[in-house]
């Protein structure tokens, strides 16, 4: 995804919903976890005659930032990073996964990271979700600390009759984490009637 240097961190999420729009080949199911989840909302909110159903893993209808963790990333980047990939796998996590995330963590443009996390403290997209009708699957990790299960709140008060699934023993890298459990709730959700049975997410 482009980095959109000459757009404003408020502005972020839906010119990055924009960009995605314009490069979806046909109408389809759109997937987002957790900032991506953030895009995903706004592009069905934007064209829901291209955006057929939504699946929504680790994300919110807001994503708050601590401001502590913005400041962090600008003083000290290479602390928040890492603390940054902590938070996002639980503490039985495999070693080697660990590893490749906190080096792939501490290769990340700081500064990129910086917009984007205030990107994500500036999205709230709670006034505009009963105006996204499309078809809807939630999936969330029980130990999930970057957007924990209770940010679905929302989503269940607004979308009172969407599933919500589970990811067990997992943090906010739930696909990564707990592959097997992840892909079979994918498996659940295209099967079911509402997504169409040829439906690919």
């Amino acid at each position: 995804m482009p980095a959109l240097a000459d757009v404003s961190p408020e502005n972020l999420i839906g010119a990055w919903a924009d960009w995605c729009l314009a490069d979806m080949k046909q109408p389809g199911i759109v997937m987002g976890h957790s900032m991506g989840g953030a895009i995903a909302q706004a592009m069905a909110l934007k064209r829901p005659d291209r955006v057929l159903g939504l699946v929504l893993a680790g994300t919110g209808a807001q994503l708050p930032v601590n401001p502590l963790l913005i400041a962090n990333l600008e003083s000290h980047p290479e602390v928040a990073l890492k603390q940054i990939m902590q938070w996002s796998l639980t503490k039985e996590a495999p070693s080697d996964l660990v590893s490749k995330s906190l080096m792939q963590a501490l290769a990340y443009d700081p500064r990129r990271a910086v917009r984007e996390f205030m990107a994500c403290q500036t999205f709230d997209m709670r006034p505009y979700l009963a105006q996204i009708r499309v078809p809807k699957a939630l999936i969330a990790a029980d130990h999930d600390r970057m957007t924990p299960i209770s940010r679905f709140k929302d989503f269940q008060g607004a979308w009172p009759n969407t599933p919500l699934y589970t990811v067990k023993s997992a943090g906010h890298l739930m696909m990564l984490e707990q592959p097997d459990q992840f892909n079979a709730i994918l498996t659940t959700i295209r099967s079911r009637r509402e997504f169409g049975s040829e439906s690919t997410i």
